[in-house]
């Protein structure tokens, strides 16, 4: 299968960056995509966002999240998640940062708003109101908070192969990005992490033209695929 260059799957290999949250239109998106903004502004890693993502996408699988307040449930996801990953950031720093950016979400959505500024009373309902929330959050993971990624099996696989650096290094930046954006997907709640790291580095080699002989489950490569269908 060839995977052209096109515009939407260039989309897959650019770096982190800050998304206009006005031009999502579906909640679930909305708020993988708050996960990953808030992360960016709290200098957390991919493996934190990642994790954080799966936790949303098991509480939205039972629609659950629906009557939750989706922001609120995101920063909570993306709080647990810095902790299981040793990466923990101090409650009140959370909590600003997740002001700032959801203010900046409300302003965006109308920008005759005005958003008063965080202040103490407001600051102490909101670690509360967080602190609820990573609760719910862990109920609906069974406190399971140490999820398999992807990541370390591209990276085992890029460093046994026979290739120049330059081409292991483009491989594993590659399909490094195809599994951070395989998140927006729920499919690491149907198929297991190695599953999804082949199915990553096959896109990958696909795309850079390399012709590895890499084994990928083609139901996940397709599931990935689908996202840059969308765009």
């Amino acid at each position: 299968m060839e995977l052209a260059r096109s515009d939407s799957v260039l989309s897959c290999i650019k770096e982190p960056r800050l998304e206009p949250f006005k031009s999502v239109s579906d909640p679930l998106i909305q708020s993988l995509l708050f996960i990953r903004n808030l992360a960016i502004k709290l200098r957390l890693s991919q493996s934190c966002v990642a994790t954080a993502q799966l936790y949303f996408h098991t509480i939205a699988v039972s629609n659950s999240y629906m009557k939750l307040d989706n922001l609120l449930l995101a920063g909570a996801c993306l709080f647990l998640a810095s902790k299981a990953l040793e990466q923990p950031r101090h409650l009140e720093v959370v909590c600003r940062k997740f002001y700032e950016e959801r203010s900046a979400i409300r302003i965006s959505l109308n920008p005759r708003l005005q958003v008063p500024p965080l202040s103490e009373s407001m600051l102490v309902g909101l670690k509360q109101s967080l602190l609820q929330y990573e609760f719910s959050v862990l109920e609906a993971i069974c406190f399971n908070v140490e999820i398999p990624l992807p990541y370390p099996h591209i990276s085992s696989f890029v460093a046994s192969l026979d290739l120049s650096p330059y081409n292991k290094q483009d491989l594993l930046k590659i399909a490094n990005n195809f599994a951070n954006d395989s998140f927006r997907t729920s499919v690491l709640l149907r198929k297991d992490a190695e599953n999804v790291a082949a199915a990553c580095l096959y896109l990958a080699s696909n795309y850079l033209g390399l012709g590895l002989q890499i084994v990928a489950d083609q139901e996940t490569v397709q599931t990935i695929l689908e996202l840059y269908k969308t765009q």
